[in-house]
């Protein structure tokens, strides 16, 4: 959600004339249901800071604001005072509110701005004027509405990046979420994030997790709501265009590769691009065109593929890398691209193809001189940029490793490089722990081998480190997956006084949990199953996969020693099969404390309801063909506590995209 920051005075104030005006009554009027209706937080859940009143986050609120509204109607030194440091320090987003009649004219230094005109006696007559004003101030193209930038264009705005202190506690939640590969964690937290004020940072930190987990869709949906609140921001539309590309391999959306065009060109085109980022979006641009060239020819069989490769779309790639090159020549990764796609076009150059994508053979002739000239500079440039980059670089530099390997690419393009050195530069580069790097780099060798260009060497280091990685490679499932979700009520504890799941019958809650899985199980699917681990349906739950089989993950809002202390309060019994599945199931804990982690404290949050957020994310990001809930339900729409069974369904139902199976838990009174 946006956040704003209103800059008025407070309470009631009187002009130059004696005239009170009431301004609380136009924050409730006006300003506040104007915020409301334009989706904006912050002003309206009381983080507006008394005028006057020094406050230690008081500039941050004034800075870090994606809206401010100010009210001029009375001459206060604080409303000014604020208001100049905002104008001061950020360029945009700044409204200017004035209430009439008053006698209090405006100051000489604002009267060529323009602002929105209320009735001090009605304001909320101006609330459809406010929410326009509002409107049209987010989709504005005007570089500012600042007197201060406008009269001084090159003096740099405040990077609120410095001023939005993401804290500590919410870094090691995301790094936890990382290091557990827990895609669906990261988007909990994508969503929490958003209700904080440090959420732009806090969301680019989750979509740069998530694009490091692959969960392009989370990566996508973060960023994108990033960019929906600063649209020319560039190190966001950089990420767009790597995951719009990303996208579109997997789906092959024309769309996709178009909206990461659009993201590049609002990189290329903002005065703000530094020279690193217009390199590294003419470098993407370069592999975007890379990308739709080996779509074309990806699905011919070997013979048809290297007469299929020989066309404009490898000649724009080439062009795209080595422009991107020549902009930084420290930019290795362009140059490594540049040299590998021209190597193509010199081999392609040999033989008869290389005549079709040109108008006559005059023309062909002269751009393959070119292409001699151009990668002769390459090979003699590209080594010395690697170099260049691995001694500035630590060993604990993640981008050391892609540095590694361009140096042993380079290695493999040489012709007088024996095949060993080859295989042994590959080896060196890429430790065995990384076998991500091992299938990017195969990639490029595959390429190298369907095309017909080196191919013995190529297939030589392909099939030696597919052995070094064969051990530490996931062997996918044949089956698509299927995620079950299950909920149900708890056992009755000595206290409840209306019978729900009395402790006698758990054989026949056991029976009809167990008749509603098996109607799930077929031979086509895998399943898993994520489950709590509450006494009563949740442990029957588990109990019953183990019996059947079936792999569950018990998710836990909480450490297991905190759960098993609280959880359990008045079962013994249940607590010695919670903790009798938990040395044999699989574990999760969302948090590694009792509670909300820290910097969710004083929200709204419920721990309960966010551990059922958790694992609905957890399986809508899993990339499983299908999702259900199985409930164990007596239909009641109010439960017992926060977090619950109804909780639960109301969020399958609410996303859309989960089969929800319903058991009646009032059989278990019959």
């Amino acid at each position: 959600m946006p956040r704003a920051f209103v800059i008025r005075p407070f309470g009631k104030k009187k002009d130059s004339s004696g005239l009170e005006i009431d301004f609380e009554t136009v924050h409730n009027d006006l300003i506040a249901p104007a915020l409301k209706a334009t989706g904006f937080g912050g002003s309206t859940t009381g983080e507006i800071v008394e005028s006057g009143n020094i406050r230690e986050d008081m500039f941050a609120l004034i800075i870090e604001a994606d809206l401010v509204v100010c009210d001029l109607t009375v001459h206060n030194a604080n409303v000014f005072y604020e208001l100049g440091i905002r104008h001061a320090l950020r360029k945009k987003r700044t409204i200017l509110i004035k209430g009439a009649p008053t006698k209090d004219g405006t100051p000489f230094d604002l009267l060529t701005d323009r602002y929105i005109a209320y009735d001090i006696v009605n304001p909320a007559v101006s609330k459809d004027k406010l929410i326009e004003a509002i409107e049209i101030t987010l989709k504005s193209p005007r570089t500012t509405d600042s007197p201060v930038f406008q009269m001084l264009p090159s003096l740099p705005e405040a990077d609120v990046a410095n001023i939005q202190v993401v804290p500590l506690d919410f870094r090691e939640d995301m790094n936890r979420a990382r290091a557990g590969a827990s895609k669906g964690w990261l988007r909990l937290l994508a969503d929490e994030v958003r209700a904080q004020r440090f959420q732009w940072e806090g969301l680019k930190l989750v979509g740069r997790a998530q694009w490091d987990l692959k969960d392009y869709d989370g990566a996508r949906q973060s960023w994108e709501t990033v960019r929906e609140m600063y649209p020319s921001d560039v190190e966001t539309n950089l990420a767009l265009a790597n995951i719009y590309e990303r996208l579109y391999r997997e789906e092959k959306e024309p769309e996709l590769i178009e909206l990461s065009e659009q993201a590049l060109d609002r990189v290329l085109n903002n005065i703000l691009t530094s020279r690193n980022q217009r390199v590294e979006a003419l470098a993407l641009r370069g592999r975007n065109q890379k990308t739709r060239w080996r779509l074309e020819f990806e699905e011919l069989n070997s013979e048809e593929k290297r007469t299929a490769a020989m066309n404009r779309a490898l000649i724009n790639s080439y062009e795209a890398y080595r422009n991107a090159f020549l902009e930084d020549l420290n930019h290795f990764y362009s140059g490594i691209n540049a040299l590998q796609m021209g190597s193509i076009l010199l081999d392609f150059s040999k033989e008869e193809i290389w005549y079709g994508p040109f108008k006559n053979d005059r023309e062909a002739k002269e751009y393959q001189v070119e292409v001699e000239e151009q990668v002769a500079s390459l090979r003699a440039v590209v080594p010395g940029s690697i170099d260049a980059a691995l001694r500035k670089m630590s060993h604990t530099d993640p981008e050391r490793l892609w540095a590694e390997i361009s140096r042993a690419d380079v290695m493999s393009l040489t012709d007088n490089t024996r095949t060993q050195q080859v295989i042994s530069a590959y080896r060196d580069a890429i430790p065995k722990d990384k076998p991500f790097a091992w299938d990017a780099a195969r990639g490029q060798l595959k390429l190298f081998a369907d095309l017909g260009i080196k191919t013995d060497l190529a297939n030589a280091v392909i099939a030696t480190n597919d052995k070094r990685f064969e051990e530490t490679k996931d062997i996918p499932s044949k089956k698509p997956a299927h995620v079950i979700i299950f909920a149900g009520h708890r056992v009755d504890g000595p206290t409840r006084t209306q019978p729900r799941f009395p402790e006698g019958r758990q054989d026949r809650a056991k029976s009809l949990i167990r008749d509603a899985l098996q109607r799930l199980l077929d031979d086509k699917q895998e399943i898993h199953l994520l489950a709590s681990a509450a006494p009563g349906a949740d442990i029957l739950t588990h109990e019953i996969c183990k019996e059947l089989g079936l792999a569950s993950t018990i998710c836990l809002p909480m450490p297991k020693e905190d759960f098993g202390s609280f959880a359990f309060e008045a079962f013994d019994s249940w607590r010695t099969r919670f903790l009798d599945l938990a040395s044999d199931r699989k574990v999760l804990e969302l948090s590694d404390r009792n509670g909300l982690p820290r910097w969710l404290g004083g929200s709204k949050v419920n721990p309960w309801e966010r551990g059922n957020c958790w694992v609905m994310q957890m399986a809508l990001s899993s990339g499983a063909a299908r999702i259900t809930l199985i409930a164990l339900w007596d239909g009641k729409g109010k439960g017992d506590d926060f977090g619950g069974t109804v909780h639960m369904v109301d969020l399958a139902r609410t996303t859309g995209q989960v089969r929800i199976e319903i058991i009646d838990a009032k059989q278990l009174l019959i």
